[in-house]
């Protein structure tokens, strides 16, 4: 069979190193057994106890001396984010409410248990989650009660605390407000009165307070939702995601348009572009380790459940937060780059110990993931990355770990930019549109060979622009780890910006999935196994992989498993449209239409099955 051309990002994605890049190490961390359920918060003390929530309801302790665990408190309903006041004090968000446990007599254990806020609405959803949990330095709290996923009717049937609404905004969509705050972020202030703080949120996984004080908060692709990302918040923002906007004081959902909604809607700070940079994020962590953890200090890492970390660098851009996000620990199994354990899915709880160690909780049972802990560490050898890409007046500077090698760095050629955005609409995510190459006119290379600024042709607000520098090499000859990174331009620096930040409405004359997108039923079969590949990359890759292996638990292995390729066309184009909910699969019928599924999984038979 005729090699295929990969495409620029899914070739870097290939060059990702497995579990780890070098000069770093992944180390399981043992736990007991009883420690069961999946970790669902991680968090240190000042005094640099380890303290762990699972999904089970129970908080446990590591002492930093001794290494030994013991169990704080257990019966809680689901914890999805801590604070670690003290060794005795433990700040905790369940489903109900934030508690805070106290151990008053000293012997190991809380004995006091205060509940703070819970006048959110809460039901029998089992989507009916609330994340967090962050504070300020004005001790105010802040955590998020989630949508409840569709409609349940049965739980509809039992009670709620709180009025239900079941009307739906707009238009019915995956992910509906059914009791009061729900796809808000809320404040608690410190004497436990609910402020509702910002709407428009859909599974806001992840909370994180920059050292600045800013909060940022990462939501999950679906309906309203074209991407995932790292959402800079703040009093009185909006977004996206309508449902939430029932509960607004004094706004009539009657008189909202979709045009409306986006106008008004705040797109991330840093878009992470669903399939090359994971699919569903969690927990957000500032390193301010003082390079303990290496040439990343101030920037944010964030776990993915697809077995990713994800790296992002922020700026502020004419009062705008916006920035770049880089593949940090990845996915493939290529031994030449693996230190130490390999990197778990469902990693979406992170944490930095006073060392400078990242710890990374994980849990399964949303389909997929793994339960563990896991300790990554530096070793002193700085790898070789992109360390950053930041704005400039005519394009974007690239800054390096290492110094570059000179015939490559000043080589136009080596940069590979392309733009895109996305629509805002009810369907589920969205496909890259308005894409296009934007050539390099002009490559200015510090003296040192740590930084190339790249002049672009044309340089426009509104859009995500991805950079594959997979030729690139250091003076030693060695490549880029992850060759690749994505930088979200809001606002230029001369002030030009747009509506709808990074995305768009659909025009009258292209169908929800894009004009572009479609797939001629004529279509020849290498042509439609080329556009299949797009198609992978844009919405298959995080789960099962640019290797085809898949995610343990979840995502199917097309390589190792034959069966999974075995069945007939029919069943498997069926399985493509209907998702599988058990596996955390979406149903890609309201994503893609039955041209591209037809294409994808062309591309799937040709790349990973028997080869005749």
């Amino acid at each position: 069979m005729k090699r295929l051309r990969l495409f620029p990002a899914l070739l870097a994605l290939a060059a990702i190193a497995p579990a780890v890049r070098a000069g770093y190490r992944i180390e399981n961390v043992s736990y007991p057994a009883e420690l069961r359920g999946g970790i669902s918060a991680v968090a240190f003390t000042p005094a640099g106890t380890l303290v762990v929530a699972t999904r089970l309801g129970e908080i446990w302790m590591r002492a930093p001396a001794t290494g030994a665990w013991r169990l704080f408190a257990r019966g809680l309903d689901e914890p999805l984010g801590l604070i670690a006041d003290s060794e005795r004090m433990v700040h905790v968000a369940h489903k109900p409410e934030v508690l805070r446990a106290t151990d008053t007599d000293g012997d190991g254990r809380a004995d006091t248990f205060d509940a703070i806020g819970g006048q959110w609405g809460l039901q029998a959803n089992y989507h009916s989650f609330f994340f967090g949990l962050r504070r300020d330095a004005a001790g105010n709290l802040y955590g998020s009660p989630s949508l409840d996923s569709n409609i349940d009717k049965q739980a509809a049937a039992l009670p709620a605390r709180g009025v239900r609404n079941l009307t739906p905004v707009l238009e019915p969509a995956g992910h509906r407000s059914e009791t009061p705050w729900r796809g808000w972020v809320v404040r608690l202030t410190p004497d436990g009165k609910l402020e509702p703080f910002a709407s428009g949120f859909r599974q806001p996984n992840g909370f994180g307070l920059s050292p600045e004080g800013e909060l940022f908060v990462t939501d999950n692709q679906g309906d309203y939702k074209p991407a995932t990302g790292l959402l800079h918040v703040a009093r009185g923002d909006f977004h996206g995601h309508v449902e939430s906007l029932k509960w607004e004081p004094g706004f009539d959902v009657a008189t909202l348009t979709t045009e409306a909604a986006w106008r008004r809607s705040k797109s991330p700070a840093v878009v992470f572009p669903h399939g090359p940079m994971g699919v569903s994020p969690g927990e957000p962590v500032w390193d301010t380790s003082g390079g303990k953890f290496g040439p990343f200090a101030g920037q944010v890492f964030t776990g993915d459940y697809s077995r990713l970390v994800i790296r992002s660098a922020l700026e502020r851009v004419g009062g705008t937060w916006q920035g770049a996000c880089f593949p940090f620990l990845g996915r493939n199994d290529t031994p030449d780059f693996v230190a130490g354990d390999k990197l778990k899915a469902g990693a979406t709880r992170a944490a930095f110990a006073p060392d400078g160690s990242l710890y990374l909780a994980a849990t399964g049972g949303w389909g997929a993931g793994e339960d563990g802990l896991q300790r990554v560490a530096w070793d002193g050898r700085a790898p070789a990355e992109i360390r950053d890409i930041r704005l400039t007046d005519r394009g974007l500077a690239l800054a390096f770990t290492q110094p570059m090698d000179a015939a490559t760095i000043t080589n136009g050629a080596a940069y590979e930019i392309t733009r895109f955005r996305f629509y805002y609409h009810v369907k589920y995510g969205s496909p890259w549109v308005d894409e296009a190459r934007v050539a390099v006119t002009e490559v200015r290379a510090t003296s040192d060979g740590r930084g190339a600024e790249l002049v672009l042709a044309d340089l426009q607000p509104g859009f995500v622009y991805e950079v594959s520098v997979p030729t690139l090499r250091t003076r030693g000859g060695e490549p880029l780890a992850n060759p690749l990174g994505y930088y979200t331009a809001k606002t230029l620096r001369n002030g030009a910006t747009t509506i709808g930040g990074t995305t768009r409405l659909p025009r009258p004359d292209e169908t929800s999935l894009g004009a572009k997108e479609a797939i001629a039923s004529e279509t020849t079969s290498a042509a439609m196994i080329a556009a299949g590949e797009k198609t992978y990359r844009f919405y298959c890759v995080a789960c099962h992989q640019p290797d085809g292996r898949g995610i343990a638990g979840g995502a199917a292995n097309f390589v190792d498993d034959k069966a999974r390729l075995a069945k007939s066309d029919t069943e498997l184009l069926a399985l493509i449209e209907k998702g599988n909910e058990a596996k955390a699969m979406p149903a890609f019928g309201a994503i893609l239409n039955a041209a591209q599924r037809r294409a994808v999984l062309a591309y799937i038979r040709a790349t990973f099955g028997e080869k005749k």
